[in-house]
């Protein structure tokens, strides 16, 4: 069963995230509502997948998840942020995240997304 960490200030969206991504077999084994621990989270849990918005109190999530890619390639991070500008979605793909998705998005669109990452993630780690 794939497991995943979730890093969003709204408790609401991390309810329905956590909701969703149950639905398709996946289980939320960390949350947390601000990037700052997100290593450490990381390195204890070892989730198949970490799901991330980029405005976040304290240090933003592209800065998090750049971090985290730096000493872990092997993390699958799908940002998940209602922030469309082009900077921001280049920003993402230059540290290493696997899928920006943009918010708000159907429940469906969520699990093909979740799909995807993770059946592509041992040819992205691998090459």
């Amino acid at each position: 069963m794939p497991t995943a960490v979730l890093i969003e200030d709204s408790p609401v969206t991390r309810r329905r995230l956590q909701a969703i991504l149950a639905e398709d077999g996946c289980e939320v084994v960390g949350e947390a509502a601000n990037g700052d621990g997100l290593l450490a989270l990381y390195e204890q849990l070892r989730p198949s997948l970490v799901m991330m918005d980029i405005v976040l109190p304290g240090r933003d999530g592209l800065t998090v998840a750049a971090e985290l890619l730096q000493r872990h390639p092997e993390a699958v991070v799908l940002m998940c942020s209602s922030l469309s500008a082009r900077e921001k979605v280049l920003a993402a793909q230059k540290a290493g995240v696997a899928y920006y998705l943009l918010k708000p998005f159907e429940p469906e669109r969520l699990k093909s997304v979740v799909k995807f990452v993770l059946a592509t993630r041992g040819r992205r780690a691998a090459g």
